[in-house]
């Protein structure tokens, strides 16, 4: 886990009450509302967004994600992930 990453993480996660893991395998970062999955990234893409475009369009990324897994019916019970695979970052 990088640090920059995690600390990201934590202060998106304290604003807008989410939870994270981190799996190391694949180095995927994973922010779950309620044990959805809302946003998956890894190092790469993390660090290819500039740092003020990524503070500003987190809300926007969470609600996308949010209306587009929560607004399937047929594929709504897959995206739940196990809360105890990976690292627990928040």
């Amino acid at each position: 886990m990088r640090y920059d990453i995690v600390r990201f993480i934590k202060k998106v996660a304290q604003k807008y009450g989410l939870e994270a893991i981190y799996i190391p395998d694949n180095d995927v970062y994973s922010i779950r509302k309620n044990g959805r999955a809302v946003h998956n990234f890894n190092s790469q893409n993390f660090y290819q967004l500039p740092q003020r475009h990524r503070e500003n369009h987190v809300m926007a990324l969470l609600k996308v994600g949010l209306n587009h897994n929560l607004g399937e019916n047929k594929i709504n019970k897959t995206l739940f992930l196990n809360r105890n695979i990976g690292k627990k970052i928040v």
